[in-house]
């Protein structure tokens, strides 16, 4: 999982909407956070190349996102659709 963290860290880094959000390990999952709040988190399919999103809908339940795909896909996503990360709570 280090790996895939690093990888993580990499790609939000480097994208100019996802870069104001941490990205941490908890166990097999990924979880978005900006501060101490949690807004995304990704979590690895059977196929443990790919992943799914759930997102903290209205920050009182996980919703899951209707898609599969690779961390970089699942990211890109995320940064395409800003709604799913509540930004200006």
């Amino acid at each position: 999982m280090k790996k895939v963290l690093e990888e993580a860290k990499r790609l939000i880094k480097a994208d100019k909407v996802l870069a104001e959000f941490t990205v941490t390990a908890d166990g097999d999952e990924l979880h978005l956070v900006k501060g101490d709040e949690s807004f995304a988190r990704l979590m690895r399919v059977d196929d443990k190349a790919q992943w799914r999103i759930e997102y903290f809908h209205n920050l009182k339940r996980w919703q899951q996102i209707d898609f599969t795909g690779s961390l970089s896909a699942c990211l890109e996503l995320l940064s395409e659709s800003p709604h799913y990360l509540y930004w200006d709570r």
